[in-house]
């Protein structure tokens, strides 16, 4: 049994390292609707599927690539814009780490976009020379924007001169009208005006400063005084837009003078808007909501100088005992009678005792329960979803009812039996081992995914992320790199051509383990659990430290500090102080399939109780 002090103990660290915050934005709205969505009249639920333009697709944690689901988990959703949206999946690389290189997903720790063709790197420092890649610390990309070649660097002092590089210590480019040479310090050309000039560099090239424009480290020509950088390109200033984020530039045709960038549109600032989403923005009237959003916050809610006045919409009214809120223009009191405000909406003409639901409709408990949008004339109920449920009978799992019996716990919307060996939960997806051969009867979480026997997860503190294995790559927390191009300490990336490292330590993994990939021997084992104080080069110091016994459901405390040794701190995973973890003494653990230390420990007497 666990004992109440350990109960007391675990409470204090679970109220102590949990971060409790409302549900605002998209979670709101999920919350309000208890999840459940319309799809072309089909209701369901938005974690067990998705609604591609009006087509409903059966399956957990997917989402919409414009008319095909894919899951981030597993793929890459990319997306490109000429006039109207064109989209396309690339399976077999996780959107957490990827970019897109037009339509084509890649990984930018190994591999370089350049002009819409995915290569390789060929260093930590690669960049793009036309359509191909460069190691920027051994090569030259130099000439024109439309002739480029590739020079193997004769010293960290050449640069390049057209075609061809030179040697700035003892030599200089020439630009002339037409075309560049090499000449000798010495010459008439590179002395001038008692000193040396040289042709200016773009990156590693010299350019003419009245024909070209340097952008972004590449020579383009000018075709105007009015022309102007967007990203590598050129634009006209006064008849062109340059629109986007950085290293995502658009070139559009300018409507009018009127019209400004709204993300990789344009919008007339005499009629519209641009109103900022989360990653991007739209455009819209100005006599819309959103336009006017900013200029209303405040509006119609000050108070004015009058004390015993409330003013809505700049008209000041008498204030009454019960008048203390505004609705646009019109007054009202919390303590009005027939007067409700829920969720930003007025109620009037409404019974005696009635109050507003968690989603922000008015109800009358004395008379029934309403659970999300339904009402249920049962008063005093509980609530699971849109549905009532009995607690001494059933288990909820997030809006789903199950029937309650031994050993049954919730992953996600399901319920399963946590002594089942066949059974697996990752991150709140069940699995069934029977079902599924290729992954082995040992199979581990990644995630909310479940890893093949062929597949490297690769995890650091906040994400978990799934690869096909290579020879010669390794994990770095989340990132899985090349290391011939990369070594890895703590969870960060270098550059193998970095000075002062120990290679032999470098070339070390380094990944957070997760809890949830323990044994149930393992598990059951003498663990701690504690809050991490400070990291060293040899040691790590936790406090508020557990001994726990999960075969016994015992926890015991130790003093206070407790010191973890360490090896080799490049392949230990990144620790942030502040936060819990469990640990032994070889490796340190996480618990992605729990929110609370509470939650978690509660899985694992479950677990391992007989």
């Amino acid at each position: 049994m666990f004992p109440l002090w350990g109960l007391g103990f675990a409470w204090l660290i679970f109220a102590l390292t949990t971060n409790s915050e409302p549900a605002v934005g998209a979670n709101a709205t999920s919350r309000k609707d208890c999840n459940r969505k319309d799809c072309n009249g089909i209701q369901y639920d938005i974690r067990e599927a998705v609604c591609c333009e009006n087509k409903l697709h059966p399956g957990v944690s997917i989402f919409c690539c414009g008319k095909e689901p894919y899951n981030p988990g597993t793929a890459t959703c990319c997306k490109i814009r000429h006039g109207h949206s064109t989209t396309a999946v690339t399976q077999g690389l996780s959107e957490n780490v990827s970019k897109c290189c037009d339509l084509k997903a890649y990984n930018p720790v190994n591999e370089i976009c350049c002009q819409s063709t995915i290569v390789a790197k060929p260093g930590p420092m690669a960049e793009c020379c036309g359509k191909e890649a460069y190691d920027k610390d051994k090569q030259l990309c130099c000439g024109p924007t439309e002739s480029k070649m590739i020079l193997m660097r004769n010293s960290s002092h050449h640069q390049c001169c057209g075609h061809n590089q030179y040697d700035t210590e003892s030599q200089c480019c020439c630009s002339n009208e037409e075309s560049v040479e090499i000449q000798s310090k010495d010459s008439s050309c590179c002395f001038k005006d008692f000193g040396v000039s040289a042709a200016p560099l773009c990156g590693n090239t010299t350019f003419n400063i009245h024909t070209h424009l340097c952008c972004q480290s590449t020579v383009v020509t000018k075709s105007s005084p009015q022309h102007r950088c967007c990203d590598k390109g050129t634009y006209d200033m006064e008849k062109e837009l340059c629109c986007g984020p950085i290293n995502d530039k658009k070139i559009l045709k300018r409507n009018s003078t009127d019209h400004q960038c709204c993300y990789h549109d344009q919008f007339n600032t005499k009629t519209e808007c641009c109103c900022w989403k989360k990653e991007s923005a739209e455009v819209q009237l100005k006599n819309s909501s959103c336009c006017s959003e900013e200029s209303a916050v405040f509006e119609g809610q000050s108070k004015s100088k009058v004390d015993n006045q409330v003013c809505c919409d700049g008209c000041a009214s008498v204030q009454k005992p019960w008048i203390n809120q505004c609705y646009g223009d019109t007054p009202y009191g919390l303590a009005q009678r027939g007067v409700l405000c829920c969720n930003n909406i007025l109620y009037e003409n409404r019974d005696d005792g009635e109050e507003c639901s968690e989603t922000g409709i008015p109800y009358n408990p004395a008379k029934g329960t309403i659970c999300c949008s339904q009402f249920h004339g049962s008063p005093g109920k509980h609530c699971c979803g849109t549905e009532i449920y009995h607690p001494d009978a059933e288990i909820c799992c997030n809006g789903h009812r199950h029937s309650k019996s031994k050993n049954i716990h919730c992953c996600g919307i399901k319920a399963y039996n946590i002594k089942d060996p066949q059974m697996k939960c990752c991150a709140g997806t069940l699995y069934n081992l029977t079902l599924l051969d290729e992954h082995g009867q040992d199979a581990q979480c990644c995630g909310s995914l479940l890893q093949k026997q062929q597949d490297i997860c690769c995890s650091s503190e906040d994400r978990e992320v799934l690869y096909s294995a290579k020879t010669g790559f390794r994990c770095c927390g989340h990132l899985y790199f090349n290391t011939t191009l990369w070594s890895c300490c703590a969870e960060r990336l270098r550059s193998i051509h970095e000075p002062g490292q120990d290679q032999r330590k470098m070339s070390n993994e380094s990944r957070l383990q997760s809890v949830n990939n323990m044994n149930k021997t393992d598990l059951c084992k003498k663990m701690r659990i504690g809050t991490v104080e400070s990291v060293s080069l040899h040691s790590i110091v936790f406090k508020s430290v557990l001994k726990i016994r999960g075969k016994k459901a015992k926890v015991k405390a130790l003093p206070f500090p407790y010191i973890l040794k360490t090896d080799d701190r490049c392949s230990s995973p990144k620790l942030i102080p502040g936060k819990t973890y469990f640990f032994n003494k070889v490796n340190v653990f996480t618990d992605s399939n729990h929110d609370t230390v509470l939650q978690s420990l509660h899985f694992i007497f479950s677990k391992c109780s007989p």
